[in-house]
């Protein structure tokens, strides 16, 4: 007897191959409607036929006759059959759509990103004590080379005895790992931001979801590659990835550095040109103006 082994297979292949669609949110229009109403009388027929002929295979192993027309009442009327074809031409022929949610998803990613490249600037700030030293002793020396007599040279002798103002190795080697991460953690962030605010990509990653009925709800990952350019959407589910390029939003090193002498971080730094102020006043007129 076969039983169900091949059918069973036969069914998984074709359930997987849908599997998406019963993944995504559940349709109600009518016609969907009258499809499940259509294809659950057939089978509440096909449960009668199977327990027909289960019955009717196993009583005649044991000598015992089934009635005729026992099996009748699982037959596949004519009605049912119309019913359910219709059905399924409507379904065919209707327009179904949905929102993969890639805004949504790409917005957080950049929430996050974002997050991660203030972490690694509060990261390098802390690192770049060190430096600090460097400048204020640098500033200390550029008073007693220009002085007519010793007495700035003590003071900055005083200041180095006073305070640990020499580098070491691990100060330069965790100064220059802050710098590599701010630079890594702001090309994921800016990447991210760049899909996000081009509606081209946007529309893109929908689309290429969209093809395996996907949701952004299901992404188990994201990434950037810098070589590449590529934006990387990881749907293990589905085993594939949805792929944005952003390489023509790469800027130059002198762009990036450019921009850098004109920000508020740079300003306020102690090379911006106002942090060795010593009056108050002054100080806050030279780094907010007047």
């Amino acid at each position: 007897m076969l039983f169900w082994g091949w059918a069973l297979r036969l069914a998984k292949a074709k359930i997987l191959a849908a599997a998406c669609l019963i993944a995504s949110a559940p349709a109600t229009a009518n016609e969907i409607n009258n499809l499940v109403d259509t294809s659950q009388s057939i089978r509440n027929t096909f449960v009668y036929g199977i327990q027909a002929v289960g019955g009717a295979a196993s009583f005649a192993s044991q000598g015992k006759i089934t009635p005729t027309g026992t099996v009748a009442q699982g037959y596949v009327t004519k009605a049912q059959q119309d019913a359910y074809n219709a059905a399924l031409m409507q379904v065919q022929q209707a327009n179904y759509s949905y929102d993969p949610n890639a805004q949504a998803y790409i917005d957080e990613q950049v929430e996050s990103a974002m997050q991660a490249v203030n972490d690694a600037v509060d990261a390098y700030v802390t690192a770049a004590a060190v430096l600090i030293e460097v400048a204020t002793v640098n500033e200390m020396a550029q008073d007693a080379q220009e002085a007519g007599d010793d007495r700035a040279a003590i003071e900055l002798q005083d200041y180095m005895e006073a305070y640990d103002v020499a580098l070491t190795d691990e100060d330069v080697a965790e100064y220059n790992e802050a710098l590599d991460i701010v630079e890594q953690s702001a090309q994921v962030a800016a990447a991210y931001t760049a899909v996000a605010n081009d509606q081209t990509l946007i529309d893109s990653a929908n689309d290429q979801a969209t093809a395996y009925l996907a949701s952004y709800d299901e992404a188990t990952g994201i990434g950037f590659d810098v070589a590449t350019g590529l934006v990387t959407v990881a749907f293990d589910t589905y085993a594939m990835n949805v792929e944005l390029s952003v390489m023509e939003y790469f800027v130059t090193e002198v762009d990036v550095v450019d921009h850098g002498a004109a920000t508020m971080f740079y300003h306020t730094s102690p090379e911006g040109g106002c942090w060795f102020v010593e009056d108050p006043t002054e100080k806050e007129q030279c780094l907010y103006g007047s």
